[in-house]
């Protein structure tokens, strides 16, 4: 049977003694001598059972279930008692312990239980699996798809690449639902059992950004009071989703490229790499192409997390998938509201199809929202339906507010829009045709 198990005990002899028990019978086994070093080892890989005296050195192996269990790691844990403590092991298993083992430990009785903890290790998974691909079928039964040609086209090209390890680049419009689409890759993946980590790149700070995406050491500066696990380590076995990628500090950028590359990741103030084994898929509504031209992202970095490129459509470019979402946003509208609407009036429809959508499905969302909030009988009408105005969209076009420029035309534009509307941020993001989040950003990239 393969299986990784961490050995804690700090009798030299008899944590020699079981680590060479458990590689004769066909385990990887890992030895640390106390508890602090089981917690270092716990939080840089993955083992299948912890195996723990109770008293340690350094601490004991209740302390060591407790810090387990603050962080949700599921390995069973069977604790090593000496005579006379029964009853700090019983005490153990009402914690969360698997079982106990008395010392000294006779081969064949710890066998069983290896065994047993192995045991339940996949029932735990089985039923996981289930419980997983059950949720996953009533979302898919909560989720609608576009039927217009370029959807169709988008989700063809998922299904070509979600099988495969590329790394996949999502592009589009604000609002158009590039995450949804990085989730559907993963889940049509075969790492869909894994881990789904979505990071947005825009909310990293350059000082914090190397501490959250590959974690660090307890002490390795100032405010880090404890060890931290990084989004790469939470994300292994999984899909990691950059979202805003465009907006990763350019001096994190080679540490991601090595992470990619070499498949390992070093934590701030470790000394050893750790290995991690993630999918990467990134979004981003900005032009990276002239982002590469003006400095500020690197190409080799480009050239790597573009191995293959899904650009999701505009709104606008998909008239007809419109009906089809707006009964979907309706659905998920009475649920939230406690409303009855069952239909939508032909006008709004009418309406609905010509509106040019700058906000893309985002927007879209909202508005049914709003429309079934307002209407008083079963019916969306044009008198519930917000004011839907394109002037704002077509004079964008001609001041050529949007963005995609150099850092200094953008700094520049953010400043016209911001004039433009006395400041009001929500205002200027529609003018500039992105979320205001990434407006947000923006302004604290230029101090602005």
């Amino acid at each position: 049977m393969n299986g990784k198990i961490l050995i804690v005990e700090d009798d030299i002899s008899f944590g020699t003694m079981l680590q060479k028990w458990f590689e004769k019978n066909g385990y990887t086994a890992k030895w640390c001598i106390g508890m602090l070093s089981a917690q270092e080892s716990l939080s840089e890989s993955m083992y299948d059972i912890v195996i723990s005296d109770l008293r340690l050195p350094d601490g004991d192996g209740i302390m060591l279930l407790n810090w387990m269990n603050e962080r949700q790691l599921s390995a069973p844990v069977i604790i090593m008692t000496g005579y006379g403590e029964i009853q700090t092991a019983v005490s153990a298993i009402k914690l969360g312990a698997f079982d106990f083992l008395e010392k000294p430990i006779n081969p064949s009785i710890l066998a069983q239980k290896i065994e047993a903890a192995f045991n339940e290790k996949q029932e735990e998974k089985s039923t996981q699996k289930r419980f997983t691909q059950e949720q996953k079928k009533e979302e898919k039964k909560n989720t609608v798809e576009g039927r217009s040609p370029l959807s169709t086209r988008m989700y063809s090209f998922i299904n070509t690449v979600a099988p495969t390890q590329m790394a996949v680049m999502i592009i589009g419009e604000s609002g158009t639902g590039k995450e949804h689409v990085a989730r559907m890759i993963h889940e049509q993946s075969t790492r869909a059992d894994g881990p789904f980590i979505a990071v947005d790149c825009g909310g990293l700070s350059t000082e914090l950004a190397p501490s959250e995406l590959f974690g660090h050491k307890k002490g390795s500066f100032t405010s880090a009071i404890e060890d931290k696990i990084g989004f790469f380590v939470e994300a292994n076995g999984g899909t990691l989703f950059l979202d805003e990628v465009g907006n990763l500090p350019y001096g994190v950028q080679m540490q991601m490229l090595r992470a990619l590359q070499e498949k390992k990741i070093r934590p701030v103030g470790a000394t050893n790499d750790l290995d991690v084994d993630v999918r990467i898929v990134t979004a981003t509504n900005e032009n990276l192409e002239k982002a590469i031209a003006d400095g500020s992202f690197r190409e080799d970095l480009y050239h790597r997390l573009n191995e293959f490129m899904i650009e999701v459509p505009p709104l606008r470019n998909c008239k007809d998938d419109i009906p089809l979402y707006a009964e979907h946003f309706v659905a998920e509208a009475n649920a939230e509201l406690d409303k009855k609407i069952k239909f939508i009036s032909a006008k709004v429809f009418s309406r609905l199809e010509t509106y040019s959508w700058p906000g893309n499905l985002r927007e879209l969302r909202n508005v049914i929202r709003r429309s079934v909030l307002f209407s008083t009988g079963d019916t969306i009408t044009l008198e519930s339906l917000p004011f839907l105005s394109d002037k704002a969209h077509e004079s964008d076009k001609e001041s050529d507010v949007s963005l995609n420029v150099s850092p200094e035309v953008e700094k520049e534009k953010i400043i016209r829009a911001l004039e433009k509307t006395r400041g009001n941020k929500s205002k200027a993001a529609i003018l500039l045709r992105i979320d205001r989040k990434t407006l947000y950003n923006k302004i604290r990239r230029y101090d602005l």
